[in-house]
């Protein structure tokens, strides 16, 4: 949407065309802090959530906003957040040794609604369009490796005027966007 702006300067007037981006947020997420009290000491295989579990607690976001809860056996279950999916990686075989998520394992929590669609390179198979396309059809957890590899955010919109700089929930800084360029692997899960 683009707004004109008229300003007065020296008796001229001057017409200036301003655009005006828009967030474009399909899906709410809930923000879940890696290092939050509740759940930021927890014992992933030798290291805490609050240092290494930023793909783990992206991934408890997208499970919340989709509805999902966590097997507690039996039949009971608990509201996704990093504490319960880590609790339930470490009961699963949810980790290697080296402390790295296996991303399937996560669809045996529900295998009927949680498809682990795949990792991907930016710039080769996954293209933002296909990106934005995903968000809109809003049953897809779209998940960011930023930071030259070394962090994990969930994406939770884009900006209309500009479909490469991606909004996310980032699970440790205070970052609310990532430009396309900056994000160096995808990793993908659909919700049925």
């Amino acid at each position: 949407m683009k707004a004109v702006q008229v300003l007065a300067l020296f008796g001229v007037l001057l017409f200036v065309v301003v655009a005006h981006s828009k967030n474009v947020i399909p899906k709410q997420y809930p923000l879940f802090l890696q290092c939050d009290p509740q759940w930021g000491a927890d014992v992933i295989v030798s290291e805490t959530v609050c240092q290494v579990g930023c793909l783990m607690s992206s991934i408890s976001m997208a499970l919340n906003g989709q509805g999902l809860t966590i097997p507690e056996g039996g039949q009971n279950n608990s509201t996704a957040n990093p504490g319960t999916l880590n609790s339930w990686l470490l009961q699963n075989h949810g980790y290697t040794q080296g402390n790295d998520l296996r991303e399937k394992v996560v669809q045996l929590i529900d295998p009927k609604r949680i498809h682990y669609v795949g990792a991907f390179i930016p710039q080769t198979a996954l293209v933002t369009k296909q990106i934005v396309s995903w968000l809109n059809d809003r049953s897809y957890g779209v998940i960011a490796n930023v930071l030259n590899g070394s962090h994990f955010v969930l994406v939770t919109g884009y900006e209309s005027e500009n479909e490469e700089k991606f909004l996310v929930n980032d699970p440790y800084f205070n970052t609310t966007s990532y430009m396309y360029h900056d994000i160096v692997g995808w990793r993908v899960y659909n919700f049925q």
